[in-house]
């Protein structure tokens, strides 16, 4: 029998993941957290246009006195000790060490920043990290052999997938929506009424943390739990972190947390 996996995909560590976790919690809803080992703590300003972020302030140089020309939000890392707790149970995956724009490296600083993070965040969270977010959403073709001999089994692109099928090339996996869309409820339901008959079929949801605190019509907390509490309700979908949605499509058994 052919299934459905939906996936959450968030991005950074971020201090507004507390909140995402105790409602994945509340739902009983698995997910894939993208870490960067040498950022937490790290402390910027996102500033906006519209749903998307376009700009970063470090903390330690941002006057919330004074006006600015784009609203900003918190984006503050979480801190180490705090996000081996908070994650406990969840996948968690490489976003490179430093967030660095693959595109841009040679070879030998994608395989450091890649391989070091790798290295650091599975010791850190006692599990093998083999999944990657690639910062900016870009670098897949050229970081193939690299993700490969970093034992990185799946790396999320932020390509949009033309439909539902599982997809076929995990090393440049397209999202299927980001929340932010206006679309993004609507595919959401185009998904769930879909009916696997020629293989499982794959919905990844992406975020960040901070996306939420915009409160626009399309990128607020009430459309996050929203999305939660549809996927919940579903007994024809299982919701999991992107590593067990491989590892089930494959017929091995999941690793987290899931429904």
């Amino acid at each position: 029998m052919y299934q459905k996996y939906f996936v959450w995909s968030f991005d950074d560590g971020l201090e507004q993941d507390r909140r995402i976790v105790q409602t994945l919690k509340q739902y009983n809803l698995g997910a894939t957290f993208h870490l960067n080992s040498g950022l937490f703590g790290d402390r910027t300003y996102e500033g906006r246009i519209g749903n998307l972020g376009m700009t970063e302030v470090p903390a330690d140089r941002f006057d919330k006195s004074k006006k600015h020309l784009l609203p900003y939000v918190e984006h503050f890392r979480l801190q180490e000790e705090e996000a081996v707790e908070l994650y406990r149970g969840f996948e968690i995956a490489s976003h490179t060490a430093h967030h660095v724009n693959l595109l841009r490296c040679d070879d030998a600083t994608r395989r450091k920043e890649i391989g070091d993070d790798v290295e650091a965040l599975s010791a850190l969270f006692g599990q093998q990290v083999v999944g990657l977010a690639f910062p900016y959403g870009v670098g897949a073709k050229q970081c193939r052999n690299v993700l490969q001999s970093c034992g990185v089994s799946y790396a999320r692109t932020i390509g949009t997938a033309k439909d539902f099928s599982f997809p076929v090339d995990p090393l440049a996996l397209p999202m299927t929506s980001w929340h932010v869309k206006k679309n993004a409820l609507q595919r959401l339901q185009a998904f769930f009424d879909t009916t696997p008959k020629n293989g499982d079929l794959f919905f990844l949801m992406f975020a960040h943390g901070y996306e939420f605190d915009f409160e626009t019509k399309e990128s607020n907390w009430q459309k996050f739990e929203a999305i939660c509490r549809m996927v919940s309700g579903r007994d024809d979908v299982i919701c999991c972190s992107i590593g067990d949605a491989f590892r089930m499509h494959e017929g091995e058994e999941p690793l987290f947390l899931y429904k």
